[in-house]
């Protein structure tokens, strides 16, 4: 849905995180009232609600991570942390977040499909293990819906920093075209 010029791939997501922004600003403010936001947890009345840490994470990753690293991080913060939250009731949290690593595991695999085998293992390990970690550490100002996807993407892009250093070339081909993103 994002048109083909670059500089409107960039401007409209970023126009819309700040609209979200400001919105999320005035009702911390208590300019806008909370009970006109759907679904917010008691303890996001007076700090920024995870939609909010969501967009941000989103944002960062359309625009600064190719696409390759930013596909399955954002599949895990969009399938993976609500299953994980579901099956955390359900079957306990060993079980939950072991169907979620998998869950995880499998969207960096689906997305890393064209890598050599072993890259395609160590970078789904590594995105699985970053984003269930996104999910279980709990942080006072940092919202997992933003840990999930961020974690993973910043030691993915790690790994990929160091093993071109040594001369391995690591990112596979890219998998929507034009490309997605700014890269």
């Amino acid at each position: 849905m994002l048109p083909d010029d670059q500089l409107l791939k960039v401007y409209i997501p970023i126009a819309i995180f700040m609209l979200v922004f400001i919105l999320e600003f005035l009702r911390i403010k208590g300019i806008i009232k909370s009970s006109n936001f759907f679904g917010l947890r008691t303890y996001e009345k007076k700090r920024p609600a995870s939609y909010l840490y969501f967009g941000a994470a989103l944002l960062s990753l359309l625009l600064f991570f190719p696409q390759q690293i930013a596909i399955p991080c954002i599949l895990c913060a969009c399938f993976s942390d609500p299953i994980i939250g579901e099956l955390r009731h359900r079957l306990g949290k060993k079980e939950a977040y072991l169907i979620g690593f998998f869950v995880c595991m499998f969207f960096f695999a689906i997305t890393w499909f064209k890598a050599d085998i072993w890259i395609l293992f160590t970078v789904s390990i590594i995105g699985a293990t970053g984003a269930l970690i996104g999910e279980v550490k709990k942080f006072l100002w940092l919202d997992d819906d933003f840990m999930i996807q961020m974690l993973p993407a910043v030691l993915i892009l790690l790994l990929l920093f160091v093993a071109k250093s040594i001369g391995i070339e690591t990112l596979p081909e890219t998998l929507i075209h034009p490309g997605l993103m700014i890269w």
